[in-house]
């Protein structure tokens, strides 16, 4: 009895516990769904929700993509009796309520806060058809919002940009002398002034722009022929190194090799005055003659003096041979040859010029390398600032195309460290006394006062010249190409660079070709030279043209990988529109290097006139060159579209889209991948991660490429100028003995027979 009575009195107690427990137990093993704390935070983003959020044409960037991520948030709770909560059925946030607490932000247009440890997960995601059906198009960048278009653009694209005006062209946007009149200022020119000032600024302006675009659009190519041209000169100096201390060339030559280095950018009317210009000098082959018995055969005074001052008759030798070289032994070094005063001031002024064309233009350092000191600097700069902004995709999409611009100074680089300098008024001035005696155009005063000055010499003098015979190639004429004013639409809105000037330099992309036409003209003039032609550019034209091409192919590819890798691991991490546009660059600038290289490889074989330009081939028109023309089009406006169009779509923000945001793995069923997700949240652990471990080492490695590229560049110059100062003070040096002690004499070249 007492047994069922204590039965009966605990088991109402056991329920009751039961029943006070039970709660409390199910509160702690099952999450909570609902909050107090977060409701002051996500209320009042909630208040003005439209279920539109675009505020005009999305597709003309009327979308407000903060909004879209609001209501992705809207539809993932619901706030009732001043308590929210997780929203049933729904499927975009996949945190908790506990990780919302952790983290009490909201989480739409969330900021850095100065420690990606106390950053959120990725918590919001959205399909992608819900996000095209709810926020399609993109949301454009507001003029007033300077942080997403003016500071990327002062920080990283304008410092580029005015490194396209070191790089070489043949034309420009004409501007209209008229605009700068001399007359003076009264009241109705102070109004013209102040119509003509902004004009001229836009025209200017729009000239640098479109030559940015063009060299950015067509660099692959500008950079093969600028380090190509480079290779050439680099070679040309080192043969005549070789043999400086050797009787051949003969110092006209040697001259005129000299020259070719510092004018082989001009067009091919440049090459008949530098003939003009190495005329008077010395073109005997210094070496020893010998008789039949062996023995070095002897002149006498009145026998040299005769050899020497009729240059273009043989001297009478013992021997008979067909070739200059072959009339004097291996061994010679060197004769003591009789020179006039006049062949000395010749050589004397010879040497004073070339020195003087090679200093007057400006030096590597003034024209490129400060600059970049200055670039790497604020790059360095800008760099370190935007960590005040990590995690926010827009900046780090903004820093990628920064560094992806890095290619504009790689080209200025390339295209000041040439030896050939940029502006032809240096060699028409050096050229000018002799021009004014065979150019048709000067009229017919200024040729008769330059004959009359070449007549007040003595005649003796006048025979060593040479200039009173028949000059051995055609005398300057003016013809439809050189006039600089031109007759089409074109010409007259984009005039040669150097109007003054009846030269005209080559385009950057033709530059290396243009050299190796010159290198081949030297070996058709002089027959030694034939030598150099072979060694320099015969030998090596297919290892040095596909060198230069790689040399080139690293220099565009390392800061767009920098760039690309930045974009690349930005969450959503993946190839996505950005990294893909830039590695589309990449692709298009290594098929106009491959399109470059291929014209120039199959079309050298005597045909060297052919590489001049890339508007003209050798052979008549087949289905080849229409083909060839057709891929270097497409792929020049593939390299446009993705250089300056894809920089505007990075500022305008075009690429912030539903499609964009997913990365290109998904592109394909992007409808039906149930992970096909765009996160919306913003600063989010990940986000911020990713930003610190990429964003600073990746600009800080494109800012120490630059750097070993720019003192590359630096010594390259300094040395070769430097070895071209050598050379032209060894012009005329020659040995006055053999091994053996003996005297020889100069015999003319058989190029001047």
């Amino acid at each position: 009895m007492n047994y069922t009575m204590m039965t009966m009195s605990v088991f109402p107690r056991l329920k009751w516990l039961m029943v006070l427990w039970l709660p409390t137990a199910m509160s702690q093993t099952s999450p909570r769904n609902s909050s107090t704390d977060l409701v002051p935070i996500f209320e009042p983003q909630f208040a003005n929700l439209k279920y539109d959020p675009a505020t005009f044409n999305p597709y003309l960037g009327g979308q407000n993509w903060t909004m879209c991520c609001v209501l992705a948030v809207n539809d993932s709770f619901l706030i009732e009796n001043e308590t929210m909560y997780i929203r049933p059925g729904q499927t975009f946030f996949t945190g908790t309520i506990e990780s919302l607490e952790a983290h009490p932000r909201f989480p739409c247009g969330a900021t850095y806060n100065g420690s990606f440890l106390n950053a959120p997960r990725q918590q919001f995601w959205i399909d992608y058809s819900w996000c095209q059906n709810r926020c399609p198009g993109w949301p454009v960048t507001k003029a007033s919002n300077f942080d997403k278009w003016l500071k990327p653009m002062i920080s990283f694209i304008l410092p580029s940009l005015v490194f396209c005006l070191n790089i070489p062209r043949r034309r420009c946007l004409d501007l209209p002398t008229r605009l700068f009149s001399n007359k003076s200022l009264d009241i109705f020119n102070l109004f013209l002034f102040a119509l003509r000032v902004p004009f001229a600024s836009f025209v200017v302006t729009l000239d640098i722009i479109i030559w940015t675009c063009v060299s950015f659009s067509v660099a692959g190519p500008m950079l093969t022929s600028g380090i190509y041209e480079a290779i050439l000169d680099a070679r040309v100096l080192a043969f005549l190194d070789s043999r400086s201390k050797e009787n051949l060339p003969t110092v006209q030559q040697k001259a005129h090799t000299l020259l070719s280095i510092l004018i082989g950018n001009l067009d091919g009317d440049a090459w008949h005055s530098s003939e003009l210009f190495v005329q008077g000098l010395p073109t005997h082959v210094v070496g020893k003659r010998l008789d039949r018995s062996g023995s070095a055969d002897t002149l006498t005074p009145t026998e040299e003096q005769a050899a020497i001052s009729t240059p273009h008759r043989p001297l009478k030798t013992s021997l008979s041979t067909t070739s200059s070289d072959s009339a004097f032994t291996s061994t010679t070094r060197h004769a003591k040859v009789f020179r006039t005063d006049y062949q000395r001031r010749r050589i004397l002024t010879v040497k004073s010029r070339l020195k003087s064309m090679l200093d007057s233009q400006v030096s590597f350092g003034s024209s490129v390398g400060a600059a970049i000191m200055f670039y790497i600097g604020s790059f360095i700069w800008s760099v370190y600032e935007v960590e005040e902004d990590l995690g926010s995709y827009i900046t780090a999409h903004q820093l990628a195309c920064g560094m992806f611009w890095m290619t504009i100074p790689h080209l200025a680089l390339v295209s000041c460290l040439l030896l050939a300098g940029n502006n032809p008024n240096i060699w028409q001035g050096a050229i000018s006394d002799s021009l004014f005696q065979y150019d048709n155009s000067l009229g017919e005063q200024t040729r008769e006062l330059a004959l009359a000055d070449r007549d007040s010499e003595p005649r003796h003098i006048r025979g060593i010249t040479g200039i009173t015979r028949k000059p051995t190639f055609h005398s300057i004429q003016t013809t439809k190409s050189s006039n600089p004013s031109g007759s089409g639409a074109f010409d007259q809105f984009f005039g040669l660079a150097f109007k003054e000037s009846r030269f005209k330099p080559a385009w950057m992309w033709n530059r290396g070709p243009n050299k190796a036409t010159w290198i081949h003209n030297l070996g058709e003039r002089y027959s030694y030279l034939q030598h150099m032609r072979e060694e320099v550019l015969e030998k090596r034209f297919s290892r040095d043209l596909w060198a230069s091409g790689m040399y080139g192919f690293v220099l565009y590819l390392v800061p767009t990988l920098f760039g690309t890798i930045v974009s690349y691991t930005t969450p959503q991490t993946g190839f996505g529109c950005r990294s893909i546009i830039m590695l589309t660059y990449v692709v298009s600038q290594l098929c106009l290097q491959i399109l470059w290289i291929l014209r120039c490889y199959f079309l050298h074989n005597g045909k060297y006139r052919a590489l001049t330009d890339l508007g003209h081939t050798a052979a008549k028109p087949t289905w080849i060159n229409y083909a060839w023309y057709f891929l270097f089009l497409s792929s020049s406006f593939m390299g446009a579209f993705t250089s300056i169009g894809g920089t505007i779509f990075v500022l305008a923000n075009v690429l912030t889209n539903c499609f964009c945001a997913l990365p290109a793995k998904y592109w394909w069923d992007r409808y039906s991948n149930p992970n096909a997700r765009i996160f919306v949240d913003d600063a989010t652990y990940e986000q911020v991660y990713y930003a610190q471990k990429w964003w600073f080492p990746a600009g800080i490695a494109g800012v120490i490429f630059m750097i070993i590229v720019a003192y590359i560049g630096w010594w390259y110059q300094r040395s070769l100028r430097q070895r071209f100062h050598d050379l032209v003070e060894m012009i005329d040096y020659i040995d006055e003995l053999d091994t053996d002690g003996n005297s020889f004499v100069g015999a003319p070249s058989l190029d001047d027979v």
